[in-house]
């Protein structure tokens, strides 16, 4: 089988590789060994960037013997603004969801939630998780506080 791109897909799936090394990579201090053929499959695609008249979005490195974007890619990188939304969003999803679970647990405990049906839980949680949205849409983390150890 044989794909065939024009020189801006493969300048846009340049931006879907770096998407998807973020999520694989960015928060890892060393790239996993079950994660390799991820990375096997980008440096086969970077291979191709001079073909493609991509050779100022990615460079080889004869030290590393790979494949990297250029300084001015990540710098200006089109999917840049998309990964730090998604970053955003996780965050603040995240952070009200694992309030929320503490807050129902500590309230209602663990025999009580357990006895609730399913959509039960769900419309409880989602009533703990709605008090917790509104406060950082009107305040961000601003009051936000740890108490003592």
């Amino acid at each position: 089988m044989q794909i065939d791109f024009s020189k801006d897909e493969y300048r846009t799936f340049l931006g879907i590789l770096e998407i998807a090394d973020w999520i694989l990579f960015a928060h890892q201090t060393d790239k996993p060994q079950d994660r390799k053929h991820y990375q096997d499959f980008e440096q086969k695609i970077f291979a191709y960037a001079e073909a493609f008249g991509a050779s100022d979005l990615i460079v080889y490195d004869e030290k590393y013997k790979q494949y990297f974007p250029t300084r001015e890619y990540d710098e200006n990188s089109p999917v840049r603004p998309f990964i730090d939304e998604f970053e955003n969003d996780c965050f603040w999803t995240e952070l009200a969801e694992r309030l929320s679970d503490r807050d129902m647990l500590r309230e209602l405990g663990e025999k009580k939630i357990r006895r609730m049906t399913a959509q039960e839980r769900f419309m409880t949680h989602q009533e703990f998780e709605q008090k917790y949205q509104e406060e950082f849409e009107k305040h961000g983390i601003d009051r936000l506080q740890i108490k003592g150890t």
